[in-house]
This record gives C-alpha cells, structure tokens and sequence, in this order.
C-alpha cells in the first residue's frame, strides 16, 4: 500500500520534477545523434568503403617489388673435364646472390578492373546512404517520442482544466443543494464526475512518465532523466507537394536499392570480363652474382633491365564463367526487381503521408475554432449553472464537450506532427 501511495505522489509530483530544464526538440535530436551507437556503426562502415575505394583496389596501377635472394652453400666437388682434368676437392663454398626491383602492371583484363571502380564507387555510396539513412530513422524516432511527450502533456493540462471544472460544479452544487435547489441526484453525479477527472489525471500522469521514459530510451539517458519539454507541436512551414514529388527520389531506401543494383550490374560485368584475353607488362631491372672456390664457373655476374608482355587466353574453365555469369545476371535482376519494388513501397507511404498530412492540415485548422467555441460554451453554462439557469446535466455536457474538442485538436496535432514528420523522412529532407 505504501508503494503505491508513492507512486501516486510521484506521479501528481512529475510537472514539478521536470521543472529542472528545458530540452529543446533541436537538443534532443543532437543527444540522439551524438549517443546513438547505430549511427556510430554505420559512420565507420562509410569510413571503411571510402577507404577502400581506390585505383589500386581495382587493379588500375601497377605493382612495383624488391627481391633479394642470397644463398650459401658448400659442398665436395669431383669433376672430369673432356681434356682430361679432373677436379676433386671437398669443403667448397659456393654463393649466389640475386636481387631485382619488378614491376607488374595489367593492360587488359577484359575491362575488369573499370567494373570493379565503379563497384567501388557504389559502395561508398551505399555506405553514404546507410548512414544517412540511420540519421534519417533516428532523427524521426526523436521528434516522434517527444511530440508523444508533448501531446501526453497537453492531456495532462486539458485533465486538469476538466478537474477545476468538475470541483467547481462541486461545490456549486453542494450549495444549491444546501440552499433546497439541488437534489442528492446532482450530488451523487457530480462526485462521480470528479472522482472520474481525479483518475483521468493518474492515468495521464502514467502515460506522461512513460513517455518521456521512452524518449530518455532514445537519447541514451537514464530512466529516471528529468527535464522539461516544449509546451507546443513545434512545426515546420507548410509543405509544397511539387516540391516533395521532386525531393522524392532522394529517400535513402531508393537511394540504397539503386546502389545495389549498380553493384549488382558491375559484379556481373567482373565476371563477364573473364572469357576475354588478358595482357600484363612485366619489367624488372635485376641484379645476379655467383661465387665458387671450385669448379667450372668460379665467378658470374649480370646485371641489367628486362621487360615483356604476358597474354593469356581462357580456352576451357569448366563451365565456371559460364555459371558464374548466369548467377550474376539473376542476381542483377533481383537487384532491378528489388530496386522497382522499392520504389513502388516508398510512394504509396509517401502519398499515405501526404494524405494524413492534408487531412490532419484541415482538421487542426477546424478544431482550433471549435475548441474556441466549446471553451465560450462551458463558461457560458457554468455562468446559468451558478444563477440556477440551467440544470447539471447541460452544465456537465457544456464541459463533456470542451473535452472531447479539446482532446481531439491535441490528437489532430499529434498526427500533423506525425505526418510532417513521414514526409521529410520520406523525401530525404530529415538530413540535409
């Protein structure tokens, strides 16, 4: 019991506990992006294919080495020469020395190694896109968890509003009822009235304490994190559809699938390249000496350039190329039918958005003069209420109304919010 008593006060205690300081959406969004340990990931995964992508990954440049080989030996010798000398000797001692700088560069391999840049080129991009992409996902993440803060603390100030209402008719109607104008009907019906606004406000003041858990889930913040947030829907200007149509085709997805694709089409052009002829340059300038204390040869030396070209030619592979061109060219087609699938997905989100986002427009617009009106209308019969002009139950549906308009224009806002939000995601205007 005492548990839940201080979970209770805890809960009536939150507006005053998040009175610490204030956490702009624009603060937020940066404390996400700086923690989140996804957008670290795929940062260092784009650093890895950038690193990668060069012209000597290709094969485009040549390859240039030293190598020294100096090898000592000794052995016995007997040798008979045709003049009829001999040679026999034991415990000779020979050396060679060899050393050369090479050179290897490839000329042609069946454009191969052109297929493999622009691959390159691609993953880099694809590695670009994920990270804007997570960016993208993480920055909605936020202003949805703190719209949902926002709107659960509209709910709470509307709750309270009500509350004030419902003890105020309270004690209205214990004094009419006091004065012989009221009967035990009004009483009864205004306490439940009240107790039901007093569990409305512990319910709400969960569902604020839930929300800004799971926006401190978000953020990489404790739990228990306390703070302020805006007391409005921070939106932005409103959104052009032509404009939007033409931002399209920068959402990341698309953007992704299309990378793939191209990967794809050059990996299918790698293998391709190998039922063509290659031709390689070789060029070394070297360096030979041999040593021996006996025998024919006791001492040779050369030293010079030398180059020539290699050409070879696949004659018969065992049907590998041919497999692997055909695995290549139906993994490109997926890649297409991915891409076109992708594309399709994406715009029926994109038009949902955009019709969320016109309707939420309108309704936001409607009930703002709605909820003008219902507030003039409780004020109005809460005035005849006291002057005993008009009875409980259009008193209690004066304030049933302003409620329910109110809570609505809070939800239409919400899912404005929502929906500007899908928008910039969707055309890639999240990151800029």
């Amino acid at each position: 019991m005492t548990k839940k008593i201080s979970f209770i006060l805890l809960l009536f205690c939150a507006p005053s506990v998040f009175a610490q300081q204030v956490l702009t959406l624009q603060q937020a969004i940066e404390e996400a992006l700086k923690n989140n340990y996804q957008i670290q990931i795929a940062t260092n995964e784009a650093e890895i294919t950038r690193k990668a992508n060069y012209a000597g990954a290709a094969g485009m440049l040549p390859t240039v080495g030293v190598n020294v080989s100096d090898n000592f030996s000794q052995f016995n010798i007997n040798q008979e020469f045709a003049n009829g000398q001999t040679i026999t000797r034991d415990g000779v001692q020979s050396n060679n020395l060899n050393a050369n700088i090479a050179l290897n560069y490839t000329l042609f391999d069946g454009m191969k190694m052109f297929a493999t840049r622009k691959k390159l080129n691609e993953f880099e991009q694809l590695g670009l896109q994920r990270t804007k992409n997570q960016i993208q996902n993480t920055i909605s993440n936020v202003i949805q968890a703190y719209s949902l803060v926002v709107k659960e603390q509209s709910n709470v100030q509307l709750v309270k509003q009500t509350l004030l209402v419902s003890e105020d008719r309270m004690l209205l109607t214990q004094t009419r009822f006091a004065a012989g104008l009221a009967n035990k009907t009004d009483i009864y019906l205004a306490q439940l009235d009240l107790d039901t606004r007093k569990q409305a406000l512990l319910t709400q003041e969960r569902n604020i304490n839930n929300a800004f858990i799971a926006l401190n889930a978000i953020l990489n913040f404790k739990p228990d994190t306390v703070y302020r947030v805006d007391t409005v829907f921070v939106l932005g200007t409103p959104l052009n559809k032509k404009s939007l149509d033409e931002a399209l085709a920068e959402n990341p997805e698309i953007k992704i699938s299309q990378s793939q694709e191209i990967i794809a089409l050059q990996s299918q052009k790698e293998f391709q390249a190998a039922k063509y002829p290659s031709l390689k340059l070789n060029a070394q300038y070297g360096y030979a000496l041999a040593q021996s204390q006996a025998g024919f040869n006791l001492l040779n030396r050369s030293n010079g350039p030398s180059a020539g070209l290699s050409f070879g030619m696949p004659l018969y592979t065992g049907n590998v190329n041919q497999n692997n061109i055909a695995i290549a060219k139906l993994q490109h087609k997926n890649a297409e039918l991915y891409l076109s699938q992708t594309k399709v997905f994406i715009t029926g989100l994109y038009e949902q958005a955009w019709e969320n986002y016109t309707t939420a427009l309108e309704q936001v617009k409607r009930d703002e003069e709605s909820t003008r009106v219902a507030k003039l209308y409780l004020d109005l019969m809460q005035l005849r209420y006291k002057q005993g002009q008009s009875t409980v139950l259009e008193f209690r549906e004066a304030q049933r109304s302003f409620e329910e308009t109110n809570a609505r224009w809070i939800n239409f806002k919400y899912a404005l919010k929502m929906a500007e939000t899908d928008l910039l995601r969707l055309t890639g205007q999240l990151v800029k």
